[in-house]
C-alpha cells in the first residue's frame, strides 16, 4: 500500500483544525485536498465521540451527493480507517460508525430536506465550496452547531477535557472581496455589518 505524503499546506491546515478556533476556513485551488482534510477531521471527531452527529453542507444536494458522498467521503473512510466498518444511509444519506456517530450530507436547496436536517444539533458542520452557499443559509444552519458530546474515555484522559468542542468548517476557492467569506475569515466582521 502507498503511504500518501501529506504536503506543507496540508499538514498546516491539520494543525489549524486542532486548535481552538470554533470557525475555520480552508481556501485553495482546486484538487488541492481541502474536502479530503476536512472529511478526515470529521470522521476523526465522530470517532472521538460516541453518538456525536456532524453535517457536510453544500448549496445543491446533488453536488453534494455526487462529490463528497460518492467520492471524498468513501475515499477518505477506504485510506485513512479502513479498520472501521459504517453503514452507509441511502435513504437518509448519512454515514453511522460503530460507536453510533452518524456523518449527515444535505444540500442547501431543498427546503424539505433542510427542514429534516435542521430539526437536530450538531456538534461539527461542514459548508463544502462555501463560496456558493449564500450567507442566510450559513447563518441559519449555524444555530444548529449546539451538539454536546462527551469525548470517548480514552480521549478525554489523554486532552484533559470532556466534551467535544463545537466546530464550523468551511472551504472554498477563494472568493472576491464581496462575499461573506472573506468578510468573516479575512476582514474579521460579521458578514453584512461594519
Amino acid at each position: 500500500m502507498q503511504v500518501a505524503r501529506l504536503t506543507e499546506k496540508q499538514r498546516e491546515a491539520n494543525r489549524l483544525l486542532a486548535g481552538p478556533a470554533r470557525n475555520i476556513m480552508l481556501r485553495g485551488g482546486s484538487r488541492s485536498g481541502k474536502t479530503f482534510v476536512l472529511c478526515r477531521a470529521l470522521i476523526q471527531r465522530a470517532i472521538n465521540a460516541p453518538g456525536s452527529r456532524h453535517v457536510i453542507f453544500r448549496f445543491r444536494f446533488n453536488h453534494a451527493k455526487t462529490s463528497v458522498w460518492s467520492d471524498t467521503l468513501p475515499k477518505v473512510l477506504a485510506f485513512c480507517f479502513p479498520s472501521v466498518r459504517v453503514r452507509f444511509d441511502k435513504t437518509d444519506f448519512y454515514v453511522e460508525l460503530p460507536n453510533g456517530s452518524q456523518i449527515w450530507i444535505a444540500g442547501l436547496d431543498d427546503k424539505e430536506r433542510v427542514e429534516k436536517i435542521l430539526g437536530q444539533e450538531y456538534a461539527t458542520l461542514y459548508f463544502n465550496e462555501s463560496s456558493q452557499i449564500p450567507w442566510a443559509s450559513v447563518e441559519t444552519a449555524m444555530s444548529r452547531l449546539a451538539q454536546k458530546c462527551e469525548l470517548a474515555p480514552a480521549i478525554a484522559t489523554a486532552t484533559g477535557r470532556r466534551y467535544l468542542a463545537l466546530k464550523a468548517y468551511f472551504d472554498c476557492n477563494p472568493p472576491s472581496k464581496l462575499h461573506w467569506s472573506f468578510q468573516m475569515f479575512r476582514a474579521k466582521m460579521k458578514p453584512g455589518t461594519k
